[in-house]
């Protein structure tokens, strides 16, 4: 969906915004339960290995040298997300996508009491407990970004869904309301509303296409000792989308090289801008500032940290066309009859 471009009306009231919480509880496997999976679906029962994870949608098992067993956490939001990755795994390596492959998918209920997945396991770790500070490695964040636009070329229909709610409001309406929250002064919301009126004519309509929805730092896996790009992980956020989405929850260092990559395989027009990609960050940043602090959460769950990350990627020198659409020096003008005005 195109997005609205006009100017705002500001509400009276504020959204309300899940705040920052611990995750569900996990679901406890036993060891007969790992002898029935193993059974059921022709996996060699070996020693498993619980993994430490950022993430708050699954608990990871590592199942030997070659697998590992993904169960979500017992929320039916987070079990949908299991069946989007079944659903959308098969479609991205169909792609060319890399990424691990679907071994299993077992929504019986028979031996847990959620659906769970077995995928082939990728040996690195994600860019962000790596610790990278994009564009470094800038050849993985290229590679990724052919990945993204090979999702995006895809013909496979993606998984059911409906827009997020963010996706279809005007974040000029957004800096309004968390102004009313009191996130932000006056002072702010002109600055804001400066910026964001820059934006607004460049953005491009994006038709739905294929998109992971949730292409992170903590999704990106590399190899420890390279950099280089392994595999791009974690598809329970996978929908029909806008383009800059797979775009908007890194930081801005990598979407140069990913944009490169991108470009390579997707025709010059303008399917996705950089203005359209920091038109979608607003959107998001300023939906989810509510959430506050996200102690443990991943970098991309804390608004606070994306939103720095943007005035800090102008604070210096950037190439063009980013340096034509960083934040103005001033909110809008004053009226000619004052000082200097």
């Amino acid at each position: 969906m195109a997005q609205q471009t006009g100017r705002p009306l500001a509400e009276n009231v504020s959204e309300q915004v899940r705040p920052a919480s611990t995750a569900p509880p996990a679901v406890p496997i036993t060891t007969r339960q790992l002898a029935a999976i193993s059974a059921a679906h022709r996996v060699p029962n070996g020693p498993i290995e619980p993994v430490d994870s950022i993430g708050i949608i699954n608990s990871l098992y590592l199942w030997g040298d070659r697998y590992v067993l993904r169960v979500p956490r017992d929320h039916p939001g987070h079990v949908e997300q299991a069946r989007r990755e079944a659903h959308a795994i098969p479609a991205a390596i169909d792609a060319g996508v890399r990424t691990p492959r679907l071994i299993a998918f077992d929504d019986t209920l028979d031996i847990l009491p959620v659906p769970f997945l077995i995928v082939d396991r990728v040996h690195g770790r994600n860019a962000e407990s790596l610790g990278v500070v994009p564009p470094q490695p800038r050849q993985a964040w290229r590679r990724l970004g052919a990945d993204v636009a090979r999702l995006h070329l895809s013909t496979r229909p993606p998984p059911p869904g409906q827009p997020w709610p963010d996706e279809v409001r005007d974040p000029r309406e957004l800096v309004e309301l968390r102004a009313q929250d009191g996130w932000v002064s006056s002072l702010e919301v002109r600055r804001f509303h400066a910026w964001l009126d820059l934006l607004a004519p460049l953005v491009a309509p994006s038709p739905p296409v294929f998109v992971h929805g949730d292409l992170q730092m903590s999704n990106v896996i590399l190899d420890q000792a390279t950099g280089e790009y392994r595999a791009l992980i974690d598809w329970g956020g996978a929908r029909g989308g806008n383009r800059a989405d797979d775009f908007s929850v890194v930081p801005l260092g990598a979407v140069g090289p990913m944009l490169d990559g991108y470009r390579e395989l997707v025709p010059a027009e303008p399917v996705v801008t950089e203005a359209s990609i920091l038109w979608r960050r607003f959107q998001l940043v300023l939906r989810y500032l509510p959430r506050g602090a996200a102690p443990g959460w991943a970098w991309a769950e804390r608004p606070v940290a994306r939103l720095t990350d943007m005035l800090l990627h102008f604070h210096g020198v950037p190439d063009q066309p980013w340096r034509d659409l960083g934040p103005p020096a001033t909110g809008h003008p004053a009226p000619a009859s004052w000082p200097g005005g």
